[in-house]
Formats: structure tokens, sequence, C-alpha cells
């Protein structure tokens, strides 16, 4: 948290997303995602909702004034955010009565496959704006709790959502076209907040040559083909692994790959 004096008074001001709360999120999504052609009102816009203060106080603010807390909004603009806290771990559309559960911070406990669909999503929304793969990415990520829901029992996993399955998704996609435009956006930014998290902790899986690869149709599926066998068990069972664990492998993996091609480099020269 950052600290301003505001009215003579010490403020906290979140410094990152995951210093964000749930009602500042939602505010701030129609202005990060909104058409502005000019980023000093955009700024000034973001300020209110850091601050949590009216846009007329903030605009009687002097130049100079201005100029000197702009920063406090940079990491909001940032193009590579970090964003891992799950400010909206519930959800539910209009007209419908059922909520629909998240994953936990950071992606926690999403398997591989859904990883797969979800970022596919995710990058067809990214690159073509369309509201359906949104909608899509979000229908993936959150669904209905699991049934019976025990948090307590020996034989819990963790997951409060049901159990991925890829053939649901589309009956879903029309409950989440119902939910607030706003929320889907602030579910896609925490996605590709995490997503970052992800990359930062295993570069050598998200190079660049990986990432071409994700884009490409069937995306992340060639992974699944080739984790599946000795070290996962069958490619649904490879699907089923936690995304966490098979890309701590494939990191463990790649260094040592790394390794013996660097010995191998080593003795060829000696």
């Amino acid at each position: 948290m950052h600290e301003v004096i505001l009215n003579g008074r010490p403020k906290p001001v979140a410094a990152t997303y995951d210093e964000l709360s749930r009602a500042q999120l939602l505010r701030l999504v129609p202005i990060l995602f909104g058409a502005y052609t000019d980023r000093h009102r955009q700024r000034i816009e973001l300020l209110t909702v850091l601050l949590g203060v009216s846009l007329p106080l903030v605009l009687r603010f002097t130049p100079v004034q201005l100029l000197e807390i702009f920063w406090l909004t940079d990491f909001l603009l940032a193009e590579e955010l970090v964003f891992t806290r799950q400010l909206l771990p519930v959800v539910r559309a209009i007209w419908y009565r059922r909520r629909l559960h998240g994953p936990a911070d950071g992606l926690a406990g999403v398997q591989f496959l859904e990883f797969v669909f979800a970022d596919s999503y995710f990058m067809a929304y990214a690159q073509g704006q369309a509201e359906t793969w949104l909608d899509h990415l979000v229908a993936t990520l959150y669904r209905p709790q699991r049934r019976p829901y025990r948090p307590h029992a020996a034989d819990y996993g963790g997951d409060r959502r049901q159990d991925f399955n890829p053939a649901l998704i589309e009956a879903r996609v029309p409950e989440v076209a119902r939910l607030p435009l706003a929320e889907k956006l602030a579910i896609y930014l925490w996605y590709r907040g995490c997503r970052r998290a992800l990359e930062l902790r295993y570069p050598r899986v998200f190079t660049p040559a990986n990432e071409q690869q994700a884009q490409a149709p069937g995306g992340w599926d060639y992974v699944l083909r080739e984790m599946s066998g000795a070290a996962f068990g069958s490619f649904a069972e490879t699907g089923r692994q936690k995304t966490g664990q098979l890309l701590s492998k494939m990191e463990d993996d790649a260094r040592r790959a790394e390794e013996l091609k660097r010995q191998a480099e080593m003795q060829k020269n000696n």
C-alpha cells in the first residue's frame, strides 16, 4: 500500500491489483477498458477510484498536484500486470438462481485440461475482442458448487466447483452472457494477471516459441500429448493434473535439458 495525505490526513492507496477491493476493481474496469483518446482524463478517473473521492474534487487539483500523484495509477495501466488475488470468487447472473464459483487465488486447483480450454478462449478474446470468447472463458472457469460439498471431509480436494467437463461449457455460456460486462472483464483481467504470474514462475515453459504454439489451433493440446505417459498417466489422467504440477514438471525438464546441453558443449570445447 501507498500512503498519501488527503485533506491533511494520511490515506492508504492500493499499490498493486492484489490490494484492490472487489468494489474498486469493478469500478476501475469500465475506465481501464474504456475508449479513451485522452490518457490524462483516464488517469484522473482512475484516481477517483483509488483515492475514493469524487471526480469534481480531483478536477479541483492543480496541474502540479495531479502530476505529483499520477504515478499512483501506473500499475493499473501496465501491460504486464501480475494479479493473483481472487476478488470475484462467486458470481450470479440475472434471472439465474444458482451461483457460479471461480478458482482460488492464482488459479490454484485448476486442472491442466481446464487451463487448456481457458487459455484458448483467453487468447481468442485478446486477439478479437468478441464477447462470445469472453463468455466462454468465464464459463470454463466458473462452475456450480459440487454436490455433495463437504469441505471438511478427508477426501475433499480443495476445489468448491464441480469437476471440469468441457462438454458442459456451452450450456453455461447463455448464463454467463447475462453477467454484467464489468464482472466478466474483471475476470479476464484477473486471468491475465494470473497467467503473467505463471509466465514469471515458469520462464522455460512460457518461451516465445511455446507461446506462439499456444496461440495456434489446438493451443496447449500438444503439451497434453507430450506429457501423457509415464509421468502423469494416460491423456485423460494428465488432463486432470493440477496446472502448477504439470508446469513444474515441464520447467524441471527444460532446466535439465539446458544443463545437459551446457555440459555437452563444455566437453566439446575441451
